[in-house]
């Protein structure tokens, strides 16, 4: 239950509990009061009564005995009626009836309080009706020594209760006021207290739920209020110190991610500047061309492998030291010249298991990251030579059509399997049929990377003739990208 119904259901019975023993307390004054005045009222109806019959019989009778009281017993109950608008009764001393008005009423009251009379009792009773009271009383008449016989009064004290009620009803209904005014004022002020409390307790179920852009309302200077700048603060530093520890998770996420990539390449790339040197360096050994000019173009070539391989070793060696991120920045890439150099290149690997690599490629540039281009085709020319059936050759041929510059690498080979075709592109997956048995099968998840990197497209055509289609944006129109 909610603070504030707690609160409401608390005072509520408070204010019932004050409420009810309120009235009974004032109800009961009130009935003192009335039946005091009741009371009061036959006892001076009783010295009135008690003084005339003295009176009466005095002037009537020479003698106050019992058998003039009997006389004027009539007249006694006349006067009182007249008098004092009440019915009577009068009694002899041993209780037998005398004179009396009619409807007195009553009966067994008045005839216990004629057994009290005969023993020199005067006894009052009140007697309440639905909305009515009686003031019944019986005293005996004493003169001169003796007991002469009992009168008995019945007055009616319907106005005086009447009006008990009337200020009893006008009281309860001034409780009731009080009550809904009193409640509704508690039901405004617990609303005004508790709703900065609601609204804090959902803040900090909201931060618990790591919604840390909750916003409390401040307003005054009170304890609520404290706490709820106090939370705020709380919230903003525990905010600040999440974001910077995504922030770092972040920087540690890429920074690993980008080891991995970097890794992932360079291994792939150090087997293109190996292949060359060592494809060179034998041809020049076993002087398989005896011609100077391509000796110098070997020498060259084995030169500027040799200080690439030595700056991929550098660069690798300083990442795993953590001390730098290799981040190529894009620019204009000549496709012609990168395509025929890269074929160069590989032809002296395609001819160390008999294959011919036959070009036919297009002038043509791409806006990209120029390592990672020459990485994807490498990767995919290797991957041709892997799988080709030996003594066929491998085609790489390239042109431009509709904004992107399309390249095709085909090959022999035997059908890929459907269970490898349908997973070519994602990492560690690689045919047994492969010529090099190590082989981790990261080469076509790598292409796939940069081809996203640079939103081309690349595509495997299954078969015994399998060709693999690149397209990526051409340089200066308006699908390329920076």
């Amino acid at each position: 239950m909610k603070i504030k119904f707690k609160f409401i259901l608390g005072l509520s019975v408070i204010l019932v509990t004050l409420g009810l023993v309120l009235n009974i307390l004032i109800r009961q004054v009130l009935v003192t009061n009335m039946e005091s005045r009741a009371n009061e009222s036959l006892k001076e109806i009783m010295n009135s009564t008690h003084e005339y019959i003295k009176y009466r019989l005095a002037a009537t009778s020479s003698t106050l005995n019992q058998e003039a009281f009997n006389k004027e017993a009539n007249y006694v109950v006349k006067h009182i009626s007249l008098n004092y608008g009440c019915g009577s009764e009068i009694s002899d001393m041993k209780g037998k009836f005398i004179a009396g008005s009619e409807n007195i009423g009553f009966e067994n009251i008045i005839k216990k309080g004629t057994e009290s009379g005969v023993k020199g009792q005067a006894v009052v009773n009140l007697k309440y009706g639905d909305q009515t009271m009686n003031g019944i009383l019986s005293y005996p008449v004493y003169i001169d020594d003796s007991y002469l016989g009992i009168v008995s009064l019945n007055k009616n004290y319907n106005d005086l209760y009447s009006n008990y009620r009337k200020i009893v009803g006008f009281i309860t209904v001034i409780e009731v006021v009080i009550f809904f005014f009193i409640f509704a004022l508690a039901f405004f002020m617990t609303g005004k207290i508790t709703k900065p409390i609601v609204v804090l307790t959902k803040a900090v179920k909201q931060v618990g739920e790591g919604d840390y852009d909750s916003f409390v309302k401040i307003k005054g200077k009170d304890e609520v209020a404290v706490l709820s700048k106090e939370f705020i603060n709380m919230k903003n530093k525990i905010k600040d110190q999440i974001q910077t520890i995504r922030n770092e998770k972040e920087k540690v996420e890429k920074l690993e991610q980008g080891r991995r990539n970097f890794f992932n390449s360079v291994t792939h790339e150090l087997k293109t500047p190996l292949t060359a040197i060592s494809g060179y360096a034998e041809m020049m050994i076993e002087e398989i061309v005896k011609d100077e000019e391509f000796n110098k173009r070997a020498v060259e070539r084995i030169y500027s492998e040799s200080e690439r391989l030595h700056k991929l070793v550098l660069d690798l060696i300083d990442v795993s030291k953590g001390i730098s991120f290799v981040d190529e920045e894009k620019t204009e890439v000549d496709m012609y010249r990168l395509l025929n150099q890269i074929c160069d290149d590989m032809s002296i690997k395609a001819k160390k298991y008999s294959y011919k690599i036959s070009k036919d490629i297009k002038k043509g540039s791409v806006f990209g990251r120029a390592g990672k281009i020459k990485e994807l085709i490498i990767n995919v020319i290797d991957n041709a030579i892997k799988y080709s059936t030996n003594g066929e050759e491998i085609i790489v041929r390239s042109e431009i059509d509709d904004g992107y510059y399309l390249m095709e690498v085909i090959n022999h080979g035997e059908k890929i399997p459907d269970n490898i075709y349908n997973s070519l592109f994602e990492p560690f997956v690689k045919s047994d049929k492969s010529v090099e048995e190590h082989s981790r099968g990261l080469g076509l998840y790598i292409c796939s990377e940069i081809i996203k990197e640079h939103d081309g497209e690349i595509t495997i055509e299954n078969g015994e003739i399998i060709k693999m289609k690149i397209k990526i944006p051409s340089f200066g129109n308006n699908l390329a990208t920076s």
